[in-house]
């Protein structure tokens, strides 16, 4: 496990927080382009490089950068939520993910879980109408999925939306 907790965040540190975090990712992933490359290269065929070229595409402007807006989503509320005094950068085995230390509010904590999938899927729609052939855009459409319960974002809207209802019935009590 990798973490790192900053006062203050920005963009940089999470572009550094995404390429250092995943860099066993991105090594594997690179040797299979260079390696798959050279074979392209050797057999002259402009097919492969061409397949490797898109799928590299995918990978960077796809894969990660569509994490990146994910994660800066959250942290961009994050960073104006009222009682916020730290967040932690976070990377697991399986997860990359940005903790709050502080006190945040149950619409701020609702803001900041739908502010990760929503943005992506603000820039899936725009990558969807400028150019749809690319297919970048189902990337981040996919981050929807995230506001399902069994992921940490979905979890937290239905936290925060059952509490609320809690507030409202024991009020109407």
């Amino acid at each position: 496990m990798w973490s790192a907790r900053a006062e203050r965040v920005g963009a940089g540190l999470i572009c550094r927080w995404l390429l250092l975090a995943a860099w066993p990712l991105h090594l594997g992933f690179g040797a299979l382009v260079v390696a798959t490359g050279a074979l392209a290269a050797v057999t002259e065929q402009t097919g492969i490089a061409d397949a490797v070229a898109a799928l590299a595409a995918h990978y960077v402007l796809g894969l990660c950068c569509s994490f990146g807006l994910h994660e800066l989503g959250h942290l961009f509320v994050l960073s104006r939520a009222r009682g916020i005094t730290a967040i932690t950068l976070e990377r697991t085995l399986w997860r990359l993910s940005v903790s709050a230390h502080g006190r945040i509010s149950g619409r701020a904590a609702l803001l900041a879980a739908l502010a990760g999938p929503g943005s992506c899927v603000v820039a899936g729609i725009a990558l969807l109408m400028l150019i749809p052939q690319s297919h970048l855009h189902l990337w981040y459409l996919a981050h929807a999925v995230f506001l399902v319960p069994v992921f940490g974002d979905g979890r937290t809207v239905l936290s925060v939306v059952l509490s609320r209802r809690r507030q409202i019935q024991s009020h109407a009590e």
